[in-house]
C-alpha cells in the first residue's frame, strides 16, 4: 500500500474518531469499514464496486458472504466482517422474552427494522405479549411467500393458548416492496382483531417493514 493511500486511511479513522460516522458518505463508511479485513490494499475501489454491485450501503450488508466474495477483492475475511456488521446490530436489539414491555409503535420500530429489513423472503411473525405488555414469544406463522388469506387463525390461537399472551402484535416484511398494506393485509388484520375480541386475547398492531421502514396499521387507521 503506497503511503498516499496510508495517509488516506489514516484520515478516514481520525475523522471518524473526532465526529463518528456523520458526514461520512456510504462509500466512505465501507471503505473504513474495509480497512480492518483488508490491511494492506486500497479499499476505495472495493467500497464502490460493492456499492455498484448492490445498489445500496444497507444492501452490501445484507449480503450473505458468498454473494460479496462475487466482487473483486472482497475475499473471506471482508466478507465475513461485512455479514458480521449487520448479523451483531441484529442480536444486539433482539427483544428479550420477560422483561421487554412493547406499548407503542416506536418501542418496536427500531428492532423490526434492523432486524427484519435485512430478511430476503417474505415472514409473517406475531410477537407475543402478556397483561402488562411484556414480551413472551416470537412466533413465525409463515415462512417464504405470505399468501395472507390463507393464513389459518388457528395458527395463532395455537400460539396464544400455548404461551398464556392477551396481547399481539402482528409483522410482516415486503422485501424489495413497498410500505403499504394491500386489501389483504387489511382484510387479515380486522379478521384477526375480530377473532382476538370473541376469544380473549388484544391484536395490538401490524406492522410492515419495506426497504428500512416500517408502517403501522394501527396508526393508519385500520383498527378503526
Amino acid at each position: 500500500m503506497s503511503l498516499s493511500a496510508k495517509g488516506h486511511r489514516e484520515r478516514l479513522r481520525q475523522r471518524f474518531l473526532e465526529a463518528g460516522i456523520r458526514g461520512f458518505s456510504d462509500r466512505d463508511a465501507l471503505e473504513l469499514l474495509l480497512t480492518y479485513a483488508i490491511p494492506r490494499k486500497n479499499t476505495k475501489e472495493t467500497a464502490a464496486a460493492l456499492i455498484e454491485k448492490f445498489g445500496s450501503l444497507r444492501s452490501v450488508l445484507n449480503q450473505p458472504p458468498a454473494m460479496l466474495q462475487t466482487v473483486p477483492g472482497i475475499g473471506p475475511a471482508a466478507s465475513v466482517l461485512l455479514n458480521l456488521a449487520t448479523s451483531i446490530t441484529t442480536q444486539s436489539f433482539r427483544l428479550k422474552k420477560g422483561t421487554q414491555v412493547i406499548d407503542s409503535p416506536e418501542k418496536v420500530r427500531e428492532y423490526l427494522e434492523i432486524k427484519m429489513s435485512a430478511l430476503r423472503k417474505e415472514r409473517l411473525v406475531a410477537l407475543l405479549l402478556d397483561s402488562s405488555n411484556r414480551l413472551i414469544a416470537e412466533c413465525i406463522l409463515e415462512f417464504g411467500t405470505v399468501d395472507k388469506a390463507a393464513v389459518h387463525p388457528r395458527n395463532l390461537l395455537e400460539k396464544v393458548i400455548a404461551t398464556g399472551a392477551t396481547g399481539v402484535i402482528l409483522v410482516h416484511n415486503h422485501p424489495g416492496g413497498a410500505k403499504r398494506a394491500s386489501q389483504e393485509d387489511i382484510r387479515l388484520t380486522r379478521n384477526l382483531r375480530d377473532l382476538g375480541k370473541s376469544l380473549g386475547f388484544r391484536l395490538l398492531d401490524h406492522m410492515i417493514i419495506a426497504d428500512g421502514e416500517t408502517l403501522s396499521l394501527r396508526e393508519e387507521g385500520v383498527f378503526n
